[in-house]
């Protein structure tokens, strides 16, 4: 089932059933902490947005209090992407005064050759490698407004998970289709993979809760347009890396939308995150 509207008093909750029913539409009531939530199945969603929108049309009074379900940037949804915006910093200057800088990238970078003879944990630690301060500080904004973008939509464990699967996937790809001679080291991919994923989440949003087919496709191409300005310049910029990641996010956030019902608790948010420790740690442990 989705759900229709949240947070509603029992009145309004009352009249959501008499509206529902009247239009021959099944429906659940379930009471959280902050009130009443209206829930419908999947396949009625369009039907019974449009009987509550002709009820409050024709009954102009009746719609103050309603609202649909919303997105709210939770604190630590923020403190998540401060923090993974200064353990990037904090990684940055640890390898920048642990040596030999290019020695440190040879050994941890995605290097395509070197994936392919079994190395994968570099298709992590490469995520961690920066060539220069711009290079860093173009990725720990990106991480910080995309990512906690999706965590506000997903929950903050789950979201760093799926946007580091996203980088991890993209940076896989590139080295199996480059093969040999090639080396690729930033979060670019990750920050891409974020995009993806709300460009996927939004897309088939839309389409599970629209008629309006084509407008599904406005945020994949809203996407599109992000990745072309921000991730094609420069003969340096790793472009089908981040393409790789972009796609792998649109197939995750899509995942998500279609199967996860409701955003996990708190739980698994802890368990997701220690999820994405574990793996970040296993990647630098090599492998």
């Amino acid at each position: 089932m989705y759900i229709l509207f949240e947070s509603l008093t029992q009145k309004q909750a009352d009249l959501c059933a008499l509206v529902l029913s009247a239009s021959g539409l099944s429906y659940r009531i379930k009471k959280n902490k902050n009130g009443w939530d209206v829930w419908v199945e999947e396949t009625h969603y369009d039907r019974a947005l449009e009987s509550m929108e002709l009820y409050f049309k024709e009954n102009r009074n009746s719609r103050p209090g309603f609202s649909e379900k919303s997105v709210e940037i939770q604190k630590d949804t923020i403190i998540s992407g401060i923090i993974i915006s200064i353990i990037l910093l904090l990684w940055y200057i640890l390898v920048q005064n642990a040596g030999d800088v290019k020695e440190i990238i040879n050994r941890f970078g995605a290097s395509a050759v070197k994936i392919l003879d079994g190395e994968y944990y570099r298709s992590v630690t490469a995520l961690m490698l920066h060539k220069d301060e711009v290079h860093l500080a173009g990725n720990m904004i990106g991480l910080f407004i995309f990512g906690t973008a999706v965590c506000s939509v997903t929950g903050w464990g789950t979201g760093w998970l799926m946007i580091l699967i996203s980088g991890v996937a993209g940076n896989l790809l590139n080295a199996f289709m480059y093969e040999s001679g090639h080396v690729s080291i930033g979060a670019s991919t990750a920050v891409f993979g974020a995009i993806g994923i709300l460009a996927g989440y939004q897309g088939f949003k839309v389409k599970r809760t629209s008629k309006r087919l084509k407008s599904a496709w406005v945020p994949v191409a809203c996407g599109l347009a992000l990745l072309g300005l921000l991730g094609a310049g420069g003969a340096e910029v790793d472009i089908m890396a981040h393409l790789f990641g972009f796609f792998f996010g649109i197939l995750l956030g899509s995942l998500y939308v279609l199967f996860i019902k409701k955003t996990p608790g708190k739980i698994l948010q802890w368990l997701f995150a220690t999820g994405v420790s574990v793996i970040v740690f296993w990647a630098w442990s090599g492998g």
